[in-house]
């Protein structure tokens, strides 16, 4: 990597989602920036981002973004802790629904526990935890497949939420949550952010 010192003006160390969109600041800006991610030991060249004034090397654009997780913030409605209640109220938020899958085949009395011990979505999670060795052994096969028929509830069940995802274009939904990198995109931001494709889907 030593041998593009003086040919750029930056060097960016890595892809992620943060990498991406200062990228494309500093070609906006007029900067000639190279883009390297890792492979093992080594530095390897993913993306040249020239200066955005019409040179056919100019970086895409990236995509605007809609981040969600904060309580009472826009957007918190795409979480599953949101208060939108699914099944015709019989699950409190699609928190409970999600929780419940993990028991409903296997162990359907704690599933009713787990369903009926709250109405918030926070003791929910925390209480499938409690029991988290005796979920479905199937369980992280199956995990989108339900995550999917959540939000199909979700959606169908309201209205609000229909429109305002409607109303994000073509955005990126990011669920900016610290501690899940499957679902979110983690502290460092290089998460999955699975979430984002069961909305999309």
């Amino acid at each position: 990597m030593d041998d593009f010192e003086g040919i750029f003006d930056i060097i960016i160390l890595g892809t992620g989602l943060t990498e991406s969109i200062a990228t494309a600041a500093l070609s906006k800006a007029g900067f000639t920036a190279a883009v390297f991610e890792q492979y093992g030991p080594s530095w390897v060249r993913a993306q040249l981002s020239a200066p955005s004034s019409g040179n056919s090397c100019a970086a895409a654009p990236p995509r605007p973004a809609r981040v969600f997780y904060e309580k009472n913030k826009l957007y918190y409605g795409f979480t599953n802790f949101s208060a939108h209640p699914v099944n015709g109220k019989e699950y409190p938020t699609s928190e409970h629904l999600f929780q419940t899958f993990k028991f409903m085949y296997s162990r359907p009395a704690i599933a009713e526990e787990i369903r009926t011990i709250s109405e918030f979505s926070r003791d929910v999670f925390r209480q499938a935890g409690v029991y988290k060795v005796k979920q479905h052994p199937n369980w992280l096969k199956m995990n989108i497949e339900k995550m999917d028929i959540v939000i199909w509830h979700k959606i169908g069940e309201h209205e609000d939420l229909k429109k305002e995802l409607l109303g994000t274009g073509d955005a990126e939904l990011v669920e900016d949550s610290a501690e899940d990198t499957f679902w979110g995109i983690g502290k460092n931001q290089q998460g999955r952010n699975e979430l984002e494709r069961r909305w999309r889907d």
